[in-house]
């Protein structure tokens, strides 16, 4: 487990319910690539979830997000071919290239706000793809070039510039809330 992880589960604390393993070998026969190792962990551990009640950590799922017929790897990639991310990493004022183009965005989560989080995937080695959010309300793009895991640490403990953007605390609601879907077991 990386060190990001580590820090990330210990502010986290322990998942709610105890999420299945997620098939991740068949993703590079699925979809033609390995997602980053952090992100496996945390999907692993976590499952789907939201954090501050703000920040959706999307997850492959055997239901479809758009209520289609796309699910598992390819549904996940959806997000980024097809909808809101789509039409978002598509405008002409986007800075990069969209999945599947090489080095393009991938989504992996929105927030209430209807900004977008991808994954820049620059090379070949899916570990050291950086993130990439767009804040929709103030209409700017923003590379961290940390993984996933380092993003969410600086995200939950507020170094990250635009933390309060990303997931901002809400006394209302708890840090990490699961929330059910396909790979939950009891």
């Amino acid at each position: 487990m990386s060190v990001e992880l580590v820090c990330l589960s210990e502010i986290l604390g322990e998942p709610v319910r105890r999420p299945a393993t997620t098939p991740w070998e068949r993703s590079v026969e699925e979809v033609g690539f390995a997602f980053p190792s952090d992100y496996r962990e945390f999907v692993d551990r976590y499952g789907c979830v939201r954090i501050n009640g703000e920040l959706s950590v999307a997850v492959p799922t055997l239901r479809s997000y758009d209520g289609g017929a796309v699910v598992g790897f390819p549904g996940f990639v959806s997000r980024t071919t097809e909808g809101l991310a789509a039409e978002l990493a598509a405008d002409e004022d986007c800075p990069y290239p969209v999945h599947p183009e090489p080095g393009g965005l991938l989504s992996w989560g929105s927030n209430l706000n209807a900004d977008q989080f991808f994954w820049l995937t620059e090379g070949d080695d899916p570990d050291a793809w950086p993130v990439v959010a767009f804040y929709r309300s103030l209409e700017e793009w923003d590379r961290f070039d940390g993984g996933f895991a380092a993003f969410l640490l600086a995200v939950v403990d507020g170094t990250y510039a635009y933390a309060d953007e990303v997931a901002p605390p809400g006394a209302d609601e708890p840090l990490l809330r699961c929330q059910g879907d396909w790979n939950w077991v009891e």
